[in-house]
């Protein structure tokens, strides 16, 4: 009789502990899907005059807390939102004036949050408003860098903001919407290229391409 209260009392414990361990275990939460834009449709935010995935990108920025705005490979303002792909290139234009543009796309899952990507942005570029920095290509060659006067986009989907070194300058935007964000970059030995057509350009294709698949 005492052993089977004994066995009876050792498996209700056993039952008891295996409730509590699975009570306790966190169960995975199902991941978002990619939409409304897939994965697969990321080239399709870059403009079609991009020939080149692999140019003469920036490839260090110091300081460090600056290189968000700045650096070109792997660019933080696409890369530091976890996406779910990614795609880039660059291009030169034929007007004489020989600008570098640099383009990069990342397309994110469904809880994407575009609003907060570009406040972040904004926050990013704002702390080196008065920080010189210094950034170094692909060639080894340097840029001693300083944030030009913000600029207003008149978009709330798109953020503006250009540097200037003595013997280089840039224009940049980061475009968001919907599951998706654009960065491009403009450089030249002159700033004041049409950045901004160019962003109203890359949010005219992730709405087309939001709207398609919606």
């Amino acid at each position: 009789m005492l052993l089977r209260r004994a066995t009876a009392s050792l498996l209700l414990s056993l039952l008891l502990a295996g409730c509590t361990r699975d009570a306790e275990t966190p169960q995975p939460r199902p991941e978002s899907p990619v939409a409304p834009i897939a994965a697969l449709q990321v080239g399709d935010l870059l403009s079609d005059k991009v020939q080149d995935r692999d140019g003469n990108l920036f490839i260090t920025v110091e300081p460090k807390e600056c290189s968000g705005m700045a650096l070109e490979v792997d660019p933080p303002l696409i890369f530091d939102l976890d996406p779910a792909a990614t795609d880039g290139g660059h291009w030169v234009t034929e007007d004489g004036r020989n600008v570098v543009i640099d383009e990069a796309a990342g397309v994110y899952h469904a809880d994407f949050d575009p609003t907060r990507a570009l406040a972040e942005t904004a926050r990013t570029i704002e702390s080196c408003r008065d920080v010189p920095f210094t950034v170094t290509d692909m060639r080894g060659r340097e840029y001693h860098f300083g944030l030009l006067p913000q600029v207003n986009s008149g978009s709330p989907d798109i953020v503006l903001y250009s540097f200037r070194a003595p013997d280089w300058a840039c224009d940049n935007a980061f475009i968001s919407a919907h599951n998706a964000a654009v960065r491009i970059s403009t450089c030249g030995r002159s700033n004041g290229y049409d950045v901004l057509s160019l962003a109203q350009d890359a949010l005219k294709r992730i709405e087309k391409l939001a709207n398609t698949t919606a």
